[in-house]
Formats: structure tokens, C-alpha cells, sequence
């Protein structure tokens, strides 16, 4: 990737960074408050699995960035690459309630509703603040660059 592919990927890494880390922190706290109040301590470590779940996903997507800038790849690439590691967490967080399926002493429905409003949550900060900030065209490049 060139300098100011570079420069654009820092700079759409903190933004999602900081979005998906405000976002956590909401939603860590909102679910542990109405996981306690309405399924007690079940509740509660239904709610901490799932934000331990939900941190892994929030920060997969700032680390496939910093370590996909650091590489000399087209934008194109970069794009691609970003949406794989997208598609890969969705897989982990299958395969997390595939292993968390077989345990009682959570309670699965505050699990399932923060996994899931995290999940979408997480997807949708970074979907748009990729598509809002963008990664500079060709042209663009080339005009920055000639000059």
C-alpha cells in the first residue's frame, strides 16, 4: 500500500478503534445491568460471557487493519481482506455458541440478545466508517502524488 493508502488506513483504523470501544463499553454495561435484573446471576454470566465474546470481535477488525497496513497491497485487496476477516468472525462467534451450548449456568437468552446486538452493532460502525471515511481512488493517489 502506498504512503497515502497509509495514512488513510491509520486513520480508519482509530476511528474504528475508538467507535467500536465506545460501542463495547455501552453495551457491556447495558447488558450487565438488565442481564442481573432479569435472570440474576445467570443473567449476569450470560452477560459477561457474551462481552468477553463481543471484545474479541470488536478488536478483530482494528488488529486485521493494522496488520494489513503494514503490507504493500492495492486498496482493492485491502478492501477484500477486511471483509474476509468480517466473514471470519461471524465463524468465531458460531463456533464460540456451538462450545457455549453445552453449558447451563449462563443464561442463554442475555447471551443471545448481547452477542447478537453487539454483533450487528460492531458490523455496522465498521461498515460505515469504512464506507464514510473510504480508501483513496487511483486517481486520487496519482493526482497527490505528481504533485
Amino acid at each position: 500500500m502506498d504512503p497515502l493508502g497509509q495514512i488513510q488506513a491509520k486513520k480508519i483504523i482509530n476511528r474504528i478503534f475508538i467507535f467500536d470501544l465506545v460501542f463495547f463499553i455501552g453495551t457491556a454495561a447495558v447488558s450487565l445491568i438488565l442481564g442481573s435484573l432479569f435472570s440474576g446471576r445467570r443473567g449476569l454470566w450470560g452477560a459477561v460471557i457474551a462481552v468477553i465474546v463481543l471484545l474479541v470481535f470488536a478488536l478483530f477488525t482494528p488488529l486485521a487493519f493494522k496488520v494489513l497496513s503494514r503490507r504493500k497491497i492495492n486498496s482493492r485487496k485491502f478492501v477484500l481482506y477486511v471483509t474476509g476477516s468480517w466473514f471470519f468472525k461471524l465463524i468465531l462467534v458460531f463456533v464460540a455458541l456451538i462450545i457455549l451450548s453445552r453449558f447451563a449456568f449462563f443464561s442463554r437468552s442475555v447471551f443471545a440478545w448481547t452477542v447478537f446486538a453487539g454483533a450487528v452493532g460492531v458490523l455496522g460502525i465498521e461498515g460505515l466508517t469504512v464506507f464514510l471515511t473510504g480508501l483513496p481512488k487511483g486517481e486520487e493517489r496519482k493526482k497527490e502524488t505528481d504533485e
